[in-house]
């Protein structure tokens, strides 16, 4: 046997991974999905300064209100009235899309068919954002980050290995709709 290291793609949690990963998202609740949403962001734009353009060019292109901004080729709105406030709202509110994805996906841990269809389907919607399987890589730090400063001496080890398996299982499935047909 060789020293190499082959990855290995999760295909399903145990029982006891699915509830913990329950009982943990219980504790972060639906109020905080804005707030720990805009935290995640900021994190995978720290890690990732590549994606917050890529983000910020589609939203401006697909979001652009004449009335509320100066939206030009190339995505440019720096001249939009309450830009910082703009920026922030929507940073937020894509955030709060994550978190509710994620809610999404977590009710199904324990289906896997259902977890991988609605991974695929993510996989498949991002890839038309021109979003690369190192984007969706970026996730991981920027959960564990904001699940760690969230829920603080709650986020125990058992915890951050459960959701560990589940972000492993996101990053392998959502980047396996992502890299289709690209052979």
């Amino acid at each position: 046997m060789g020293c190499s290291q082959t990855k290995i793609e999760p295909e399903a949690l145990t029982p006891d991974d699915a509830r913990i990963i329950r009982e943990t998202w219980k504790m972060v609740g639906r109020e905080a999905y804005g707030e720990y949403g805009q935290r995640l962001m900021l994190r995978i734009f720290q890690k990732c300064p590549d994606i917050k353009s890529l983000w910020q060019n589609s939203r401006v292109m697909n979001n652009a209100n004449p009335a509320t901004t100066t939206a030009v080729a190339g995505g440019d709105d720096t001249d939009a009235p309450n830009t910082a406030n703009r920026w922030k709202m929507d940073l937020r509110n894509h955030g709060s899309k994550f978190f509710n994805s994620l809610d999404d996906l977590i009710s199904v841990v324990d289906k896997p068919e259902e977890l991988f269809k609605m991974l695929n389907d993510i996989g498949i919607r991002h890839k038309s954002y021109e979003v690369k399987s190192e984007h969706i890589q970026a996730i991981v730090d920027g959960l564990n980050h904001t699940m760690e400063f969230g829920l603080r001496d709650k986020w125990t080890d058992n915890r951050q290995k459960s959701f560990g398996r589940l972000i492993n299982i996101i990053v392998a499935r959502t980047n396996r709709a992502l890299t289709a047909n690209e052979k």
